[in-house]
């Protein structure tokens, strides 16, 4: 999940909790309140009844007719003793004007008049429907609650993309690094403190690395230029001893097996060379080159050397795909993937080979996929190594796609099909 959205859900989350607790508090405040102001006037309505009770005035004890409601009863001594002398509460009464019963904010009041009786009065006025304020409230709390997330949120992004500006130029720096390539600077244009630091170590860490990889590659190309003169020595010698009167059927075998072996690290060091030579730019002839006519032309080859196993292409043309690239790094390129699809195919399989204006792919039948993240790793191999391969056949493919600006995918659905494209 990117950074600013796991910012917008965070502040959402939090508004949320927020909102519903500012609710909550909200309501209990404002029903205070409202009760507050109702009690207010319904203590000046009980004291100027009472006082026209006690001064002999005839009033009635019974609804006057608007939404206040009144009465007056008389109690007993016990019933005035065991209860409050003023009690508020919440209740429905009946409105003979509405003709219903309806929510309504109730004053119960004992009183005594000057025979020492006890009276009750109760005064009840209409109040606001508890449902209808909840709903009311919550619709209003979703509105307020989307208005502010898109604005907090707006804000936010705003004010967090324009601050990572310098961090979002180092991802681009990082994803646009090639490793042996010639790269921009690390960008460090920024006053802040922590991005500045940060830049530095991305370009430290870079410098650390090419040099490292120079060293490596240096290596590499040294020691199998080395390599070639005695593995070319060896090589002879061990052709000499095998032309050798007097030699045994079994010691025979054993230098087979040696020169076999040999001419296998012969190839590695060749194809490593070959590698170091490519990444070093060392291939810097280029032309137009039509890959459809070298798949074509090499195939054919191909279906002559594996005609013991039956194995065969069948080859589709439906447009010239031309790249401008070194000829024989071309053809490196599409033998590697020839050689590949019929050295891994069974017995009486068909090579599929499909170019197009845009690319070319290459399909041989297989039973299982192979692991994307590894096969153009140099030395893997899927199973067990097979006599005659390095392992270094398709890291050498990706090698020369990486160096012409091509890409080169793998894919299985049934077939093992890998595909080369601008």
């Amino acid at each position: 999940m990117k950074f600013i959205y796991k910012i917008a859900l965070s502040l959402s989350a939090v508004m949320l909790v927020f909102m519903a607790v500012w609710g909550v508090f909200f309501f209990r405040v404002m029903v205070a309140e409202v009760n507050d102001e109702t009690d207010d006037m319904l203590e000046e309505y009980s004291q100027d009844i009472i006082l026209r009770w006690l001064s002999g005035v005839n009033i009635p004890s019974t609804d006057n007719g608007t939404n206040n409601t009144y009465y007056v009863r008389e109690v007993s001594s016990d019933y005035a003793d065991s209860r409050p002398r003023i009690i508020y509460e919440d209740t429905d009464i009946w409105l003979a004007s509405e003709n219903e019963y309806e929510p309504a904010r109730v004053r119960r009041q004992i009183f005594m008049d000057s025979d020492s009786r006890y009276f009750e009065l109760t005064v009840a006025v209409p109040t606001f429907e508890r449902q209808d304020l909840i709903v009311s409230l919550l619709w209003s709390m979703i509105v307020l609650y989307l208005v502010l997330l898109v604005s907090v949120l707006a804000i936010t992004v705003a004010v967090i993309m324009y601050n990572m500006r310098p961090f979002n130029a180092l991802m681009k720096w990082l994803d646009s690094y090639i490793p042996g390539k010639k790269n921009a600077p690390v960008p460090s244009d920024t006053d802040i403190v922590e991005f500045r630091k940060l830049a530095e170590a991305v370009q430290s860490a870079a410098d650390r690395f090419e040099r490292q990889y120079d060293q490596q590659k240096q290596f590499i190309s040294n020691a199998s230029h080395e390599l070639q003169t005695p593995l070319a020595v060896c090589s002879g010698r061990l052709e000499m001893l095998l032309d050798s009167p007097g030699l045994s059927e079994e010691q025979a075998r054993e230098l087979v097996k040696m020169h076999r072996t040999l001419q296998d690290l012969i190839r590695l060091n060749r194809t490593l060379l070959l590698m170091s030579k490519i990444e070093n730019g060392q291939f810097l002839e280029s032309e137009d080159t039509d890959l459809g006519g070298i798949l074509k032309g090499n195939a054919g080859m191909f279906d002559e050397v594996y005609a013991h196993k039956g194995i065969r292409a069948v080859f589709r043309e439906k447009g010239r795909f031309v790249v401008k690239i070194n000829g024989q790094l071309a053809s490196v390129l599409v033998n590697n993937l020839l050689k590949n699809a019929y050295f891994h195919s069974p017995a009486d399989s068909v090579i599929e080979i499909d170019v197009h204006e845009d690319g070319f792919s290459i399909s041989n039948p297989g039973e299982a996929p192979l692991d994307r993240t590894k096969i153009f790793t140099r030395f893997y191999q899927e199973n067990s190594r097979k006599e005659g391969s390095t392992g270094l056949g398709l890291a050498l493919v990706k090698t020369v796609c990486d160096s012409y600006g091509l890409s080169v995918d793998y894919e299985y659905d049934g077939r093992h099909r890998f595909t080369v494209r601008k």
